[in-house]
Formats: C-alpha cells, structure tokens, sequence
C-alpha cells in the first residue's frame, strides 16, 4: 500500500518578496505536519464511516503519520497488534489499487489450520445469529479467544467428562476424549460447535467452513482521499504556515 504524492506550492512561491521566501523552508515543514494530520485523523477517517459498516476505534485510529526528515511525511496503517488482526492486512484487500481481492485470513483461521484441525482449503466463518457481538455489531474477541482455547483442549471436557465442548468437524487430530454419544455428532455439516447441554439439541454451530477464500470488493479508496487532500488543501494550508512564519 504505498504511493508517493508530491504537495504543489509553486503557485503560491511565484508571489513572494525576498523576505516572505525565506520562510519557505519553516512553511513547508509545518504543511506537511499539518496535512499529514489532516489526512490521517480526518479525511481518512470520514471515509471509512461512509464505506464501511460501524468501524470500530481500531479501524478509525489506524492510519498513523510522522515526518521523515523535513520535508517529507509518512502516512502508514498499524501494522502489529497484541490481539486480533493488524489495520493494515485487513485493509489491504478492499482498497483501490492494491491487487488481489481475497479476504485477509484471519489469525483464527490460520490458527486451527496450523493446529491440524482442518485442511488449509477450509475457511472459518462466524455463524453470527448464535455469537455474541460487541457494540459495533461485530463478533466479539471474546468469541474467538474462547473457541480457540476450547479447540485446544487437550482431555474430555470437565465437568460432565463426556467429551470435548469445542469440537470441529471434521478435526484431522487423533483427539482423545469424544466419548460415544459426541462421537456420532460427527455427521454434523462442517463447522466447529459447542457443546451446550444433552442430546443434539445443545449443539450449537459456531462457525460453518467455506471451500474457497472469501473475496471482498474494493471500497476503500485511500489513496484517492489522500491525493484529493494534497491539491485541495496543501495550498491553503502552506498560506497559512507562511503568514505564521511571518508573524
């Protein structure tokens, strides 16, 4: 996701005297801080609430800028979070002019790929209507982090001993502790499920499996906001830095 835009003042220097050019330096630092934040906390943002469905504070704060020496600054999304998935390889795929459009894998389904619960052609999707959701209407992490621990459960499930809570089908594992009756809930579709009481009626479905990778359509024009920002607004900007510099 990179690009290099250049920021056009010539028109504005033409009309300088000697005095006022020698501000130009202090002015043009000061634009490119001033656009930079300009773009990353405001034109960007208001974007993503027009294309996407409630963005969460991650989403809306990810694009980051900072100066890289005087004259040049550097607009980049998060690229490492403690939990969940990273802006920028998320992002990636529904923004114009990046290529592919296969939806970013997610660290849960490379999770129980690499844990040898499923194949590497299968794709986990949350089956929404029986997850719980976080205020932007979304699956929660708590979700996740708690399906995930179950899947990796390494003994019967506790209380009852009758098998595990968590279960995928299919699960390439050898996993020892189904007992019988969990067993025979193997001819489930695929997906993982829970297991939340006796019987097949307290077999819940959490996630269904694709068979081919999710694609998303490509909505996210970052690089069109940031280019329309710098004709738009760096001039009227750099006026402002100069009438600073010359106060």
């Amino acid at each position: 996701m990179a690009a290099a835009l250049k920021v056009e003042v010539e028109d504005a220097i033409k009309k300088l005297n000697l005095v006022q050019k020698t501000q130009i330096p202090f002015a043009s630092k000061r634009t490119l801080q001033k656009l930079g934040k300009l773009i990353a906390k405001d034109k960007v943002p208001a974007h993503m609430k027009e294309v996407f469905k409630s963005p969460n504070n991650l989403t809306l704060k990810s694009l980051n800028f900072k100066m890289v020496g005087n004259y040049e600054v550097k607009l980049d999304f998060i690229s490492d979070v403690s939990k969940g998935n990273a802006p920028t390889n998320y992002l990636a795929p529904v923004t114009r002019g990046v290529q592919g459009s296969q939806a970013y894998e997610t660290k849960f389904s490379r999770f129980v790929k690499k844990a040898g619960i499923v194949p590497s052609n299968l794709y986990p999707i949350p089956f929404k209507q029986n997850l719980s959701k976080n205020s932007y209407g979304k699956v929660s992490q708590g979700v996740y982090s708690k399906t995930w621990s179950g899947l990796q459960t390494t003994k019967g499930a506790g209380k009852t001993g009758r098998g595990f809570r968590y279960f995928s089908v299919p699960d390439n594992r050898n996993r020892r502790g189904i007992s019988a009756r969990q067993g025979s809930l193997f001819d489930l579709p695929k997906g993982i499920y829970r297991v939340k009481g006796r019987g097949t009626g307290g077999i819940q479905l959490l996630f269904t499996y694709a068979e081919r990778p999710p694609t998303v359509p490509k909505i996210f024009n970052y690089y069109g906001i940031a280019r329309t920002s710098v004709a738009k607004d760096a001039p009227g900007i750099f006026r402002d830095m100069l009438r600073e510099a010359l106060k």
